[in-house]
């Protein structure tokens, strides 16, 4: 993986454990992935668990010190709030519309056309 330094802190209020934790996740990246040989396939089950608990550590890290990222998340009970909604127009009201304006446009053709022949 390229070290790539994306410039300073995160921004906002991070606390120490938090900061430490990210920090030990980006040296842990740095290390880059380790060559796998065929002798090595038992202990590539422990690698992989101990992968899935540091990007776990990583998450929990992040959900710690960036909170507003998780928009996406569903509001807590407390941030709640009844949402007004429009009520949806008529599906026959519409319709109607639409033969009104097809009756206007035929009609006025057939005047037209009488007013030309006749």
């Amino acid at each position: 993986m390229p070290n790539i330094d994306h410039g300073g802190q995160p921004s906002g209020g991070l606390d120490g454990e938090a900061l430490s934790e990210i920090r030990a996740f980006e040296f842990a990246l740095r290390d880059g992935p380790r060559e796998a040989d065929d002798s090595a396939a038992p202990g590539q089950a422990d690698q992989l668990e101990r992968d899935l608990a540091d990007i776990e550590r990583a998450a929990a890290a992040l959900r710690r010190a960036q909170p507003a990222l998780e928009a996406w998340s569903s509001p807590r009970a407390d941030d709640r709030a009844p949402v007004a909604t429009r009520k949806p127009r008529p599906v026959w009201l519409l319709i109607g519309l639409l033969w009104f304006s097809t009756a206007l446009v035929t009609v006025g053709a057939v005047a037209a056309i009488a007013r030309l022949a006749g």
